[in-house]
């Protein structure tokens, strides 16, 4: 038998360094491809973004959310007395700014609930919602007869 030579090592060695250039090149590759891909989505969503911005509607066409001032004056207003008394089922401190109130000082009440607040808190709460802050129920004239309030536990009691 003859003995069996071993490989020539410069064959070994050229394999390994043609792989490690092949990955390294693959990774650079997809390095590259995973950047023009991003660059590219990038610039897409600039554009997206301006034509968006430029298919707003017009501040005229703006939707007003709370009541205005005629409808919010119309709510009884009331001066506290010495002994800072609500004339209403309150407790505590105004709940809009959670401050005590004073004697001699202006309070809203909203006819629906009988909410009362300070002037100013509950005249800016109007003004950009048009619903108790307390109790959320609409201070404004319904079309309904029988406020959505009290339909909701009647719709449980028909089981």
């Amino acid at each position: 038998m003859s003995p069996i030579s071993p490989p020539a090592s410069g064959v070994g060695l050229g394999y390994g360094i043609a792989i490690a250039v092949s990955i390294l090149v693959l990774i650079s590759f997809i390095m590259l491809a995973s950047y023009i891909c991003i660059r590219s989505k990038s610039t897409g969503r600039d554009e997206a973004t301006s034509d968006v911005v430029l298919d707003l509607p017009s501040p005229a066409a703006e939707v007003k959310l709370g009541l205005d001032r005629p409808v919010i004056e119309s709510y009884p207003r009331i001066v506290l007395g010495d002994s800072r008394r609500l004339p209403r089922p309150n407790n505590g401190p105004c709940s809009i700014c959670l401050c005590d109130y004073e004697a001699r000082e202006p309070v809203r009440c909203i006819p629906e609930c009988n909410h009362c607040f300070h002037t100013d808190c509950v005249d800016e709460w109007l003004r950009t919602s048009a619903t108790c802050p307390l109790c959320r129920n609409s201070p404004a004239p319904s079309r309904l007869a029988t406020p959505l309030s009290d339909l909701v536990p009647l719709a449980f009691q028909i089981r």
